[in-house]
């Protein structure tokens, strides 16, 4: 399953564009979309504690996202003025990405993962500088 995350991270992620922006974010709506089509499978390996090596690998997967976003925003400029380490703004987003996916889960997804990655967006805008 990571390896097929890792494709649809291939596939979509060099197509974001530079501007900040409320849309939903592209390859997390893939994302998404793959958990949902897989429930049953990631209920049971991310929303019951159980398989901790998948979590760490899905973990830095979406560390990868969050700093690739980070970099082609080029916002490290602003999170050096903001007093904000890079590292930490890489962890910030990436656990929050993460922790949200695992609650909706374990809530069996009452939103549709279009709705949920424009939900991060609006978030991210609003209140978080782009950190998610």
């Amino acid at each position: 399953m990571i390896e097929h995350i890792e494709r649809i991270v291939d596939e979509y992620a060099p197509h974001f564009e530079k501007q900040r922006t409320e849309e939903a974010w592209p390859v997390l709506v893939k994302l998404l979309e793959h958990f949902a089509e897989n429930a049953s499978f990631y209920q049971v390996v991310l929303a019951t504690k159980r398989t901790p090596i998948f979590t760490e690998r899905l973990l830095k997967l979406l560390s990868t996202l969050v700093k690739a976003k980070i970099d082609r925003v080029e916002m490290e400029d602003e999170l050096e003025e903001s007093g904000i380490h890079k590292e930490i703004a890489i962890w910030y987003g990436s656990s929050a990405l993460i922790g949200t996916i695992v609650a909706w889960l374990r809530n069996d997804m009452p939103y549709s993962p279009h709705f949920l990655a424009k939900q991060f967006s609006l978030i991210r805008s609003y209140s978080y500088n782009d950190l998610i």
